[in-house]
């Protein structure tokens, strides 16, 4: 009976760092792929303040609507076709996918916004992140049963967003009552989300155990997830508490 409780505790354990290991590579490959959106971004606004890139080419209605589309069908595309994949595949995405982001996220670096600002509600959502990743990575309540919610509101707060393009008072930028309720729905969903997903992220790895070439590609497309809804929680943050100069 000892050797047999040994035993157990044994495998639980080499699981456990199994695990442990699986979530590390994840998130490495997420800061890796954050860097290379900050890189990106802080090039592209540096442009953009300089007269090099015109700010209308990348910060209009039409180009946030269509990247919208382009990023559900490249998620999309590449989940589906992620068997077959190779891990140099999936990592091309994952990096396209953060040059692409960095691209969205310039306005950031440009003269609108203060970079003292900007610095402390990035750190900010490091630490939200942060907590939600643990809580997701901790809690015993299965987060599927409420994720359903949470992505039908955070649609519904991309539709509302992409109105208040046209029409002021539904701006997610207003800074007023709406745009405020707007950015606290928003916050709350990306929240439900971010921890569903890393709480997702240990069935992924039980489920490819013994499959060392897939849970390399997970951990790439699992980092992608990841860094967009960094970036979303950061967004919303931006619109909430950082304003414009």
């Amino acid at each position: 009976m000892n050797q047999f409780n040994t035993n157990s505790v044994g495998a639980g354990a080499q699981t456990d760092l199994g695990l442990a290991s699986f979530l590390k590579g994840t998130y490495r490959h997420m800061a890796m792929a954050m860097a290379v959106t900050a890189t990106v971004a802080y090039f592209v606004g540096d442009a953009v303040n300089t007269g090099a890139i015109p700010a209308s080419l990348i910060f209009n209605p039409v180009t946030m609507i269509a990247s919208f589309v382009i990023i559900v069908f490249g998620f999309g595309a590449v989940g589906r076709k992620l068997p077959s994949m190779s891990n140099g595949g999936v990592l091309a995405f994952l990096f396209g996918f953060a040059a692409f982001m960095g691209v969205l996220m310039s306005a950031y670096a440009t003269a609108a916004y203060d970079p003292t600002i900007v610095a402390k509600i990035f750190f900010m959502t490091v630490a939200m992140f942060g907590a939600l990743s643990m809580f997701g990575y901790t809690t015993k309540f299965d987060l599927s049963s409420i994720l359903k919610y949470a992505v039908a509101a955070f649609m519904g707060v991309i539709a509302i967003s992409f109105i208040g393009m046209f029409v002021p008072a539904l701006s997610i930028l207003s800074g007023g009552p709406v745009g405020i309720a707007i950015n606290v729905v928003g916050l709350a969903a990306v929240a439900v989300i971010t921890a569903w997903e890393t709480q997702n992220l240990k069935r992924v790895y039980y489920a490819y155990e013994n499959d060392s070439s897939m849970q390399g590609k997970m951990q790439a497309f699992g980092a992608a997830s990841l860094l967009l809804s960094f970036i979303n929680m950061f967004t919303f943050l931006m619109n909430l508490f950082g304003g414009r100069e």
